[in-house]
């Protein structure tokens, strides 16, 4: 990675312009600069001319795609085999994954795209490339340096005994009297050695692998080589012994030092297997040591644990402290787990009555069954379990721990924990299920109030009996009357007069009370029901909108979310059309929000549906716009009137920079298509001040009003003087 004082260059491929802009954006925020291309062959050529540091490139572009361009760029033995290639993909399946890997590239991402966290990761991916070029060219020099000086070598007969001994260079050192069978070594000289035997002269164990290998070299008349570690100079220090015959009964010994080489090996291994931000193992050393337990538990008939833990509301923490708040907390978090865990919960049963391993051996085997697997996510290996109750109380330990306050930077931060638990083999018999099944009962306990602890078992039958419930109360609810509608404010930012309302579908459930929409929502897009659902909807909308116009001579616009499943029904031109024609609405009054994952599914069939919808004179809209993947071409084709800003960019305004410049952004794009601009989730009057300044048009949230009975509209509206919705 360059230096502070010189900014890096990352080269960003995608055809679409509005993702460049966007990208180009994200890097300034974090300081580095940028190259564009808008086709893979553009990037091949840019990457062999500027040699950039890094590169974002997309999979789906004209005349090379980024599968394609990757592998190009890779058989450039100039550079282009070392520069890290981030790969941004639609999917994130297997097949894309394994794809990606397949041409070269060093990691990938996912869209929808997180902003924020891709600055991050574009860093962090900088960081380790430049790392392990360090290490490659320290680890070539220290090779060349070994290969051309050996330490020493020496002959020995087919019984052990050293006929001759010439010690190579080594570092100052205070001559020490040390006795054979002593753990530290004193710097061998020819004295020492000639016509010792080995066992005199080497550790007992080290000595008998030696000699069994000089009998493999004199029988079999090949190379063989010996590693080794001695305590030297106060500190460990690694050797690698190549033995060659030179005649029937003798061979040659070339002894180097090879510490340096295994400390690099150690570095390349900690950055491969070790969790950059916390520095305890990622989510592949943990799979891979699961597989290990998994392996020995089968052999031995034995019982272990996976626990999963996730910090309850972390995002919170993120996004009103900042993510440098966030990553000092899961360092702490990591360091409470390590503190909190003890030994014997961590190593099997009999490594701990072993006497054989030493406590640093015992405890560096015990971290590896603590890993962060991601974000905010951690999990605990609990080997040869031999009752459910010590799961769970280790996982008790792990949440009364997580329960005191963290104290940063003079701020006292409460977190709580929820932890899922799965067992082997009563609840799987591979790593995956297991894995899976702990996050599912993780899930579970977040569901039961946070701060909690679950077996799989246990509250997998929970899951499926409330889902299968609330399944059916939803196929009651249209024909009991139990839906209602709120209605949420939309305020001009010039005029600062309400210009229309959102509808909001509600559920009051005859026994739970009020169901959030974010549980039974999901729901009915699973079931299907949201079909009916939504037609519900539009009528009741559209008719409280024209009641509005006739008794109070209102002319708001009405804005109603269309889901995927509805847009892609066959019939929907016929039931928004009936819908007006049923209540008397003026087609332009109403407006119908989708999302951009619905928008670009099926292109081709979305701008057919789009073009019957403009026919009946409807204003169309996209909804939570920043978070999807839309192509700057089809926002062209599509033809919307406005967008949406997601309340995730507006949320933290105007502290935080990065979501300000993407809101700019997104501002200026959409008023050079001419296309309005609403932002959602305003809860402050600084944010509405910013928005003004920034050219926003329309805005909802908190701030302005919650979402209200139409009676609670009505009384406001009765208060203001008529506004037509311009457009």
């Amino acid at each position: 990675m360059p230096s502070s004082s010189q900014r890096g260059v990352v080269l960003v491929a995608d055809d679409d312009p509005v993702m460049r802009m966007l990208m180009l954006e994200m890097l300034a925020q974090v300081g580095l600069d940028a190259i564009e291309a808008a086709d893979g062959a553009q990037a091949v050529q840019l990457a062999r001319e500027r040699r950039p540091d890094l590169i974002l490139m997309d999979v789906e572009m004209p005349h090379m795609d980024g599968f394609a361009a990757c592998r190009a760029i890779r058989r450039d033995e100039a550079g282009g085999a070392l520069v890290p290639i981030v790969m941004v993909t639609g999917g994130d399946d297997i097949e894309a994954v394994t794809s990606a890997y397949e041409a070269g590239a060093t990691d990938f991402v996912s869209k929808p795209i997180n902003w924020p966290i891709l600055g991050h990761r574009v860093l962090y991916v900088l960081r380790a490339s430049d790392a392990i070029a360090r290490l490659r060219i320290a680890d070539a020099q220290n090779r060349a340096v070994l290969a051309a000086i050996p330490d020493t070598f020496f002959r020995m007969n087919r019984d052990g005994f050293y006929l001759d001994y010439e010690p190579g260079h080594e570092r100052p050192h205070r001559e020490r009297s040390v006795r054979a069978a002593d753990h530290e070594q004193a710097p061998f000289s020819s004295d020492r050695c000639i016509g010792r035997h080995i066992s005199d002269v080497l550790p007992r164990p080290i000595a008998a692998r030696m000699l069994e290998q000089l009998g493999e070299v004199l029988r079999t008349q090949e190379i063989r080589s010996v590693e080794y570690e001695l305590i030297r100079f106060g500190a460990a220090q690694h050797f690698e012994a190549r033995l060659v015959a030179t005649s029937p009964s003798e061979v040659l010994g070339l002894v180097r030092d090879i510490s340096e080489r295994k400390r690099t090996e150690e570095q390349i291994r900690r950055l491969a297997y070790c969790d950059s931000l916390t520095g305890i193992p990622n989510r592949q050393a943990f799979l891979e040591n699961l597989e290990r337990e998994l392996q020995r538990s089968k052999i031995g008939n034995k019982k272990f644990a996976v626990l999963f833990m996730d910090l309850d509301a972390f995002k919170r923490i993120n996004d009103t402290l900042g993510h440098n708040v966030g990553d000092h907390l899961l360092k702490i978090v990591s360091e409470r787990l390590r503190d909190t865990i003890r030994p014997s919960d961590l190593l099997s049963r009999g490594e701990a009555v072993s006497g054989d391993i030493a406590p640093d051996t015992a405890a560096e085997d015990s971290a590896s069954n603590l890993a962060r697997l991601g974000g905010d996510e951690f999990t605990i290996l609990i080997p040869d379990l031999e009752r459910v109750e010590h799961a769970l109380n280790v996982a008790h330990r792990v949440k009364e721990a997580m329960r005191r306050p963290f104290l940063i930077d003079g701020n006292e931060i409460f977190v709580t924990a929820s932890i899922g638990i799965s067992l082997f083999p009563e609840d799987g018999d591979d790593c995956n299920s297991l894995l899976k099944y702990a996050d599912t009962a993780m899930y579970h306990a977040k569901n039961c109030g946070k701060n909690n602890a679950k077996l799989y078992s246990s509250s997998l039958t929970m899951q499926i009996m409330s889902h299968v419930k609330l399944e059916v109360g939803l196929r009651k609810a249209l024909q009991n009357d139990e839906l209602y509608l709120l209605y949420q404010p939309q305020l001009d930012v010039r005029s600062q007069e309400v210009v229309g309302v959102e509808a909001l579908v509600r559920w009051r459930h005859p026994e739970r009370g009020i169901i959030s929409p974010t549980e039974f929502i999901p729901l009915a897009e699973e079931t299907g029901l949201i079909v009916p659902i939504g037609e519900w909807v539009l009528r009741t909308a559209c008719n409280q909108a024209r009641a509005w116009q006739r008794h109070g001579r209102r002319a708001l616009r009405m804005a109603v979310n269309l889901s995927a499943k509805q847009f892609k029904d066959e019939n929907l031109s016929q039931i928004v059309l009936s819908a007006l024609i049923d209540t008397g609405l003026d087609p332009k009054l109403l407006e119908l929000e989708l999302t951009e994952g619905t928008l670009m599914d099926d292109a081709l069939a979305t701008l057919a549906t789009l073009e019957q919808l403009r026919r009946i004179g409807v204003y169309l809209s996209i909804d939570d716009f920043g978070t999807g993947y839309s192509s700057m071409n089809y926002l062209k084709r599509f033809d919307v009137r406005a967008l949406k800003i997601d309340r995730s960019f507006i949320n933290g305004l105007p502290q935080d920079s990065e979501n300000a410049a993407i809101t700019r952004a997104i501002i200026a794009m959409a008023h050079g298509l001419k296309m309005a601009v609403v932002a959602e989730g305003v809860e402050t009057d600084e944010q509405l001040v910013l928005l003004e300044e920034y050219g926003c048009d329309m805005v909802q949230g908190y701030f302005l009003g919650h979402p209200s009975t139409a009676d609670t509209i009505t009384q406001m509206l009765g208060k203001l003087r008529l506004v037509l919705p311009s457009g």
